[in-house]
């Protein structure tokens, strides 16, 4: 039996967290294999289901059947049209509900929005990913594939929004981004939905509309390339908005010299410049999907719905293992080098990643040991992480 018949039920109420929505063709047979597929990513640490077809069998305590039986179980789960189709949705709600039962959403105030992308064969994926910044660690709200290179266009991004708000309170936080989530209409929507933004621009934006609002944008850039930190009132279609630059930590002789910020906040230039900093933490999420946690991009479908549903899968498991790292905080050491920077010797999803392998002995067991853990508040004592060593 792979579940205690308690456990499973509990987890399958746990999965439906009492949706108005949730359908009864939710089985809990597909919350078994959704088990199974969760337990081989962690162990195996890929997505790659050739590798997790030899871990299926210790797993279920079944050493009698064969991996290739084992596989096909594993791709007709992918190819259940309920899976497909419905079970990320239901893994995206759970997964914003659960967020929201961490020790107060007051403690979080940044939003992230980046891209990650790759290509497998023929198909391309390109995952735009909306992020709350909690405690200094980056956890995925809501995504979009968008199945191609290059940049997101501005409708892409504001369907992106419109459907996260939809799931959770986004008014009030202060988005981040880099410079390629630029455009007018784009900021007026994010002042429509009620959001703060610190966004990094390109030489060529809004030349024009700084140099119209007072000193002019030579003159200010080359203030920041001799290192002073200014900051300049600036109207982008009727509405006011603060410019800052100042030169990029490696100096005015690296390949990228300046470090370009807009912002519709009220604070002073020196806490835009640190709060922008807190963007990287979207970096540190997408090496932990990927060559530091899950191997995402060893992902072998070309199915759409599928790419969808495993992403999501990932996602929920990466969640799972921040909120052990946070709720073991305390077990983290420091790292001190040479110029006296100390630092976390490992991050938190590493740390909560032992915590999670340490229950992967069988199914049976990690649901015994997951439905508690689930229960389980996430405090952090410290207030204060080290953002940059996610």
């Amino acid at each position: 039996m792979l579940c205690s018949v308690t456990n499973l039920a509990t987890l399958y109420s746990s999965l439906l967290d009492k949706s108005k929505e949730a359908s009864p063709l939710l089985r809990p047979s597909l919350v078994k294999n959704l088990l199974i597929v969760g337990c081989g990513i962690l162990v195996k640490e890929t997505v790659n289901l050739n590798k997790i077809k030899n871990q299926v069998g210790p797993l279920v305590a079944n050493n009698v059947t064969l991996p290739d039986s084992h596989y096909r179980r594993l791709t007709r789960f992918f190819d259940d049209p309920v899976a497909k189709r419905q079970l990320w949705k239901w893994l995206l709600v759970w997964l914003l509900g659960y967020i929201r039962r961490w020790d107060g959403r007051s403690m979080s105030l940044f939003l992230t929005l980046d891209a990650t992308s790759w290509q497998w064969g023929q198909t391309k994926i390109q995952l735009l990913v909306l992020s709350l910044v909690y405690r200094g660690v980056s956890l995925p709200l809501c995504w979009v594939d968008l199945a191609k290179k290059g940049h997101s266009s501005q409708q892409e991004r504001k369907r992106l929004l419109q459907m996260a708000s939809k799931l959770y309170p986004l008014e009030g936080f202060c988005l981040l981004a880099d410079r390629e989530y630029v455009g007018r209409n784009w900021l007026a929507f994010l002042d429509g939905l009620g959001m703060g933004f610190i966004i990094r621009l390109s030489r060529q934006d809004y030349k024009h509309e700084i140099s119209q609002s007072g000193k002019s944008y030579r003159s200010l850039l080359n203030r920041a390339l001799r290192g002073r930190l200014v900051s300049q009132a600036v109207v982008i279609e009727e509405r006011t908005y603060q410019f800052v630059a100042t030169c990029h930590q490696d100096g005015p002789q690296s390949e990228d010299p300046l470090v370009l910020l807009l912002t519709n906040t009220g604070w002073a230039k020196q806490k835009v410049l640190a709060r922008y900093r807190i963007r990287w933490s979207t970096e540190c999420l997408f090496k932990h999907l990927k060559s530091n946690g899950f191997n995402l991009e060893s992902v072998s479908f070309h199915n759409r719905q599928k790419i969808r549903l495993l992403v999501a899968i990932v996602v929920v498991l990466y969640v799972i293992c921040v909120a052990e790292g946070l709720k073991h905080f305390k077990r983290i050491g420091r790292k001190r080098y040479k110029n006296g920077v100390v630092t976390q010797g490992v991050s938190v999803f590493r740390n909560g990643y032992s915590v999670v392998a340490n229950h992967l002995t069988t199914i049976e067991l990690f649901g015994e040991w997951l439905v508690k853990a689930l229960k389980q508040k996430v405090r952090v004592a410290k207030p204060k992480i080290y953002v940059n060593v996610q």
